[in-house]
């Protein structure tokens, strides 16, 4: 039985890590995620507290009972006098005019629920951005660890061949001395990406709640592309990014607040019914009348200047929402155009680095054939090792960083969630689009991005100074010796 189970066991992790994909981990972290949690329960609370507003506009039946302690009685000749001890009434009101206060209301908490929504869709799109960034860096690091086992292992196997060299007696004192050093520092550099990887690892797992499986798929929704231009992806990110349509809402919701507080300033009609359940129908025997329907007409003529106090500091907060919405906007242009532009730098560079990785890996292959046979120090060899290690490390990290600034670009623009497919089954659909009267001068003025830099080769060629005639004859000598050197069949390259 117990061999069952962990048959059981075994099968189900290996399934969970075949299946296990960036997309499952994003639709996983914005269900369960804490603080995509506490975005939704805000939101879902907006709901119901605009539900509660829209409660103005019905009639309100009330209850009401009293008991009286009666000291005195009326004269028996006038039996309309009496007061009863005990006294039930039934309460009808109905609002017929409030100053459009409750009308005002429940249109601000209908735009507060919008900035709330809004504001959910910004943690789901920040958790989902930095679950992707957290896997993207899982790769990367889990192959800068492989990188620096490799380079740990060459550098200990040539300390161990100088080593075995100068016990023996054939050997350089001060190549075993260099051996060691650069031993060392490999050895620091394998601490140090095995560090940064349990860093990363446990970073995924605060935002997923899971740690990642031994294989991770590559990525693949990068290949779908961005807009042409930096203006075009700017005037994207302005329409669909949900903190600035947050701060949008917050505006509209912030004017009808003020109208809120300015609805004190009109009189406020009531229609109310009242039937007392305890007294005669005739009202014999009591002086209150049994069945009272009556309008009423409450008018605030002077409230110590606190109604127009209210009224400033709604204003206040409008002004506030107006600058929370302007600073959104540039926010968000400053993260779109730098994602945009790493976008475009980091193409460029990839192509560089892979031409260097595999540069450096020929002459890599070069320098330990010249080393057997004494053409190249140890320290030619050490050097070319790291720089190897180097070139593999940057060629991966620019390879990842351009995921990243995709990543980045899409969470600036709203889509990350869109480009991934991925979308929480529990979420109304909301209309994106602010056209209305209310929206006016809302919108985010600048949609123009930065130019973004073009760097010219040939102009930079034609300002640069000529080498010094003597650094010139150095490199054709050194030609003209390796092509002696060649000649007598050793290699050169």
């Amino acid at each position: 039985m117990k061999l069952l189970m962990l048959c059981l066991l075994l099968t189900c992790s290996f399934s969970y890590a075949e299946e296990f994909t960036l997309l499952s981990a994003v639709e996983k972290t914005i269900e369960t995620n804490p603080e995509v949690q506490a975005a939704y329960n805000k939101y879902r609370a907006a709901i119901q507290q605009q539900m509660a507003a829209q409660g103005g506009f019905y009639p309100h039946l009330n209850l009401i009972s009293e008991a009286r302690n009666v000291q005195g009685e009326s004269s028996a000749t006038n039996f309309n006098n009496f007061v009863p001890e005990y006294l039930t009434t039934l309460v009808l009101r109905q609002m017929i005019f409030d100053g459009f206060g409750t009308l005002s209301e429940v249109r601000r908490l209908d735009h507060a629920a919008r900035t709330a929504f809004f504001e959910l869709e910004a943690a789901m799109q920040k958790t989902a951005m930095g679950t992707v960034k957290a896997y993207l860096e899982i790769q990367k690091y889990r192959k800068f660890v492989a990188y620096a086992e490799d380079n740990f292992a060459v550098h200990k196997q040539l300390f161990d061949l100088v080593e075995q060299r100068v016990i023996a007696g054939i050997g350089r004192g001060v190549d075993l001395e260099q051996g060691s050093g650069r031993l060392a520092l490999a050895e620091a550099n394998l601490l140090t990406e095995s560090n940064n990887l349990i860093a990363i690892t446990a970073t995924f797992q605060r935002l997923t709640g899971d740690l990642p499986p031994r294989k991770l798929p590559e990525v693949t929704f990068f290949s779908k592309g961005v807009e042409g231009t930096a203006d075009e992806a700017l005037e994207a990110a302005y329409k669909k990014n949900p903190v600035i349509l947050a701060s949008i809402e917050n505006i509209v919701s912030s004017q009808q607040a003020v109208k809120v507080k300015q609805s004190e300033y009109y009189p406020k009609v009531d229609l109310m019914a009242r039937h007392m359940l305890n007294v005669a129908e005739s009202g014999a025997n009591s002086y209150q009348a049994a069945d009272v329907v009556e309008v009423t007409m409450n008018y605030n003529l002077f409230n110590g200047l606190t109604d127009k106090s209210l009224i400033s500091q709604s204003t206040y907060k409008l002004d506030e929402s107006q600058e929370l919405k302007n600073l959104a906007c540039i926010n968000t242009r400053e993260e779109l155009v730098i994602a945009y532009s790493d976008i475009l730098n980091l193409k460029s560079q990839l192509s560089y680095r892979d031409q260097h990785q595999l540069s450096i890996e020929k002459a890599r292959e070069a320098y330990r054939k010249q080393f057997s046979i004494g053409q190249r120090t140890l320290l030619d060899l050490l050097d070319t090792e790291n720089e190897y290690f180097s070139a593999r490390r940057n060629y991966t990290q620019t390879e990842l960083d351009l995921y990243t600034a995709y990543a980045r670009t899409y969470t600036s623009q709203g889509e990350i969630l869109r480009k991934l497919n991925v979308f929480r089954s529990d979420l109304p659909e909301v209309e994106l689009e602010q056209n209305g009267d209310e929206y006016k001068g809302t919108s985010c003025s600048n949609s123009v991005a930065p130019e973004l830099m073009k760097i010219n080769k040939d102009e930079i060629m034609l300002k640069a100074k000529p080498l010094s005639p003597e650094i010139t004859q150095n490199i054709s000598s050194e030609q003209g010796a390796s092509v002696d050197v060649s000649n007598r069949g050793s290699i050169s390259n």
